[in-house]
């Protein structure tokens, strides 16, 4: 039985990562520079995020 060769294009091996927001293939610098986005996206300012939670208010 013969396995099949790894792909060349394994993330660790590219050094390129995919965008959370847009999905956009990017290089690691800039991936962990702007916390798991591009640079579009952390140039637009969308913060919190639209998966965050609202935090809860004291009564």
């Amino acid at each position: 039985m013969h396995d099949d060769p790894p792909p060349r294009e394994l993330p660790e091996r590219t050094g390129r990562h995919v965008c959370v927001q847009c999905l956009a293939v990017i290089p690691a610098e800039e991936y962990f520079r702007n916390d798991h986005i591009c640079n579009e996206c952390a140039a637009k300012d969308e913060y919190p995020l639209a998966s965050t939670p609202e935090p809860k208010k004291a009564q």
